[in-house]
């Protein structure tokens, strides 16, 4: 028998049914990793329960695990007497369309976005923002952002509405659910088809389809070093982070719907999460030295994704999604609105998984139990160096969830983990670290999932790489293929407006099209806040003046 929704005496939250969708190879991996946790198939056996599940990717050559993994998961089900229509997993594999077929769509494209936004500006000056000589990639090629954003829109406006019709039943399940819903959003940072599909597949998931009722949450994984070349290089993140960070930051979106309407309003109404792979690519990738090098790169990106994947959803799904609400209050995503404060430009989350044992590797069982602290102990101290945040960065709260074995982990380690990421928290009683125990099924592996709130899409040393490349790049048409989120408007966030000076976003039809923010603030250049907590007390100082003091 499920809980109340709500215990007054305890203040006990009710579950929280996760619904997931993943887009591009990452996003498929991510769905089928929070499949295999069990805890959803536990969570069904409350009636009011539901589970819904959705994968897209260009081609079916990515989606062979998660129809394996769903297929699988019908019969554990039935095995436990579960009523099977509690869930809804489903794939759609799209196919790369005839050029012909595809300029089509493009064509029509200010027709599609008139019946969609009624306010939408017809600009007479509209052209395709693809080539119609481009060259139309392979299914399982790496594929420029702006030829994605083409071919999701290609199958979700024009055709049959393929994918309207599936956004559509992902919806009807969520409201089918009788208990309160979160929704995550699966992409890749560093791949072509999820960032350049998430831009407009989450504007129609959050702000039309479910009308900002249920919170969606963004969850990308970031580059590492070992990852493979995807279109457009590293330069290619540079316009993918300044695109996100306009729909989070309050104050850039705000300055895109100015000139565009509130259907660009941040479609992460949940909150966004970035997850750096860098720790557990340099812990994982530093067992083996032998075998052929490309079955061995092969072997270690596969393993530390999954390890990154499988982490991450074990984390969510604790305590039937209760502990996902709580983590995201910090950030001022799940709140109550009397309790929301803004978080300005430091909207984004961090959850860093932070690896420091593998089994077989630097320590055997049976070895002196000093000898595993000390691994582990210097495997904490490259935290910093791992994690992608530039040093002098500062927050006002840290979650840590520490897994490793009960005879390892000891009051040493864990005061060695609190004071390096006390180096994150703010002086004195202004920061606050929570921190909590827990064993792994494996007593070889030892990891902490770490969360840090507050960050800037300037505190990212990512960032700044990814703007050097981009810099270097002297192709606008390289350049072009690189964006997704505005181009059907004629804007290229991440380069100068022609017109308004000083203001961000060039018309790729030589007009008038813009958003009202700095370009400088695009390039990372504006002044920033030095932390969420001075963003807060800005935002909250006239209210102080309410403030009723006591005796």
């Amino acid at each position: 028998m499920g809980m109340s929704l709500y215990h007054s005496a305890t203040g006990a939250q009710a579950p929280h049914c996760i619904h997931a969708i993943g887009i591009g190879k990452t996003g498929a991996y991510m769905v089928e990793a929070l499949l295999r946790t069990g805890e959803i198939e536990d969570q069904l056996e409350d009636p009011r329960a539901r589970f819904t599940g959705l994968a897209v990717d260009i081609g079916d050559q990515d989606m062979h695990e998660l129809r394996e993994y769903a297929s699988g998961f019908n019969a554990r089900l039935t095995e436990r007497d579960i009523p099977t229509d509690r869930h809804q997993v489903r794939t759609v594999a799209l196919d790369v369309p005839e050029r012909d077929d595809l300029m089509t769509s493009l064509n029509r494209w200010r027709e599609f976005l008139k019946m969609e936004y009624p306010r939408y500006y017809w600009n007479p000056n509209y052209e395709p923002w693809l080539p119609a000589d481009t060259e139309m990639p392979k299914a399982g090629d790496s594929i420029p952002r702006a030829v994605a954003k083409a071919i999701y829109g290609h199958y979700y406006y024009g055709e049959d509405k393929r994918l309207e019709k599936e956004l559509d039943d992902f919806v009807a399940s969520i409201n089918a659910t009788r208990l309160p819903s979160i929704v995550l959003v699966f992409f890749s940072m560093a791949g072509g088809t999820g960032s350049g599909i998430v831009v407009d597949l989450a504007r129609h998931l959050s702000n039309v389809k479910l009308g900002r009722r249920i919170p969606v949450v963004g969850v990308a994984p970031m580059p590492f070093s070992g990852d493979e070349e995807h279109a457009g290089g590293k330069a290619a993140l540079f316009p993918t982070m300044n695109e996100i960070d306009c729909m989070l930051d309050d104050a850039k979106n705000q300055g895109v719907m100015a000139v565009w309407g509130d259907l660009y309003k941040n479609p992460f109404t949940g909150g966004f999460f970035a997850l750096p792979q860098e720790h557990s690519w340099q812990r994982l990738g530093s067992y083996t030295k032998t075998g052929k090098p490309a079955i061995r790169d092969a072997l270690r990106k596969g393993v530390t994704r999954k390890f990154i994947n499988d982490s991450f959803n074990r984390f969510i799904v604790q305590d039937n999604g209760r502990l996902l609400f709580k983590m995201l209050r910090p950030a001022g995503f799940t709140g109550a609105p009397h309790e929301r404060n803004i978080s300005g430009d430091r909207t984004w989350t961090l959850f860093d998984v932070a690896k420091f044992t593998h089994p077989g590797v630097e320590v055997l069982p049976g070895e002196p139990k000093s000898k595993w602290r000390e691994v582990i102990s210097k495997w904490i101290d490259y935290i910093p160096q791992f994690s992608g945040l530039k040093e002098g960065f500062k927050t006002d709260y840290i979650e840590a969830q520490t897994v490793a074995p009960r005879e390892i982990w000891n009051e040493t380690l864990q005061k060695k983990l609190e004071a390096v990421l006390g180096e994150y928290l703010l002086e004195g009683e202004d920061g606050t670290l929570n921190t909590s125990h827990d064993e792994f099924f494996d007593e070889l592996t030892s990891y902490s999932n770490i969360i840090i709130p507050g960050v800037a899409k300037t505190d990212f040393t990512a960032f700044y790489e990814a703007r050097d490349a981009y810099d270097a790049v002297e192709s606008w048409d390289e350049k072009l293929m690189m964006h997704s989120w505005l181009l059907d408007l004629g804007v290229m966030l991440s380069e100068q407006s022609i017109r308004f000076d000083g203001m961000a976003g060039e018309c790729i039809w030589g007009c008038a099209c813009w958003v009202v923010v700095p370009h400088a603030a695009i390039r990372g250049d504006a002044p920033a806040s030095h932390d969420v907590s001075e963003v807060q007390q800005a935002a909250i100082a006239p209210m102080l003046r309410t403030v009723v003091q006591t005796p």
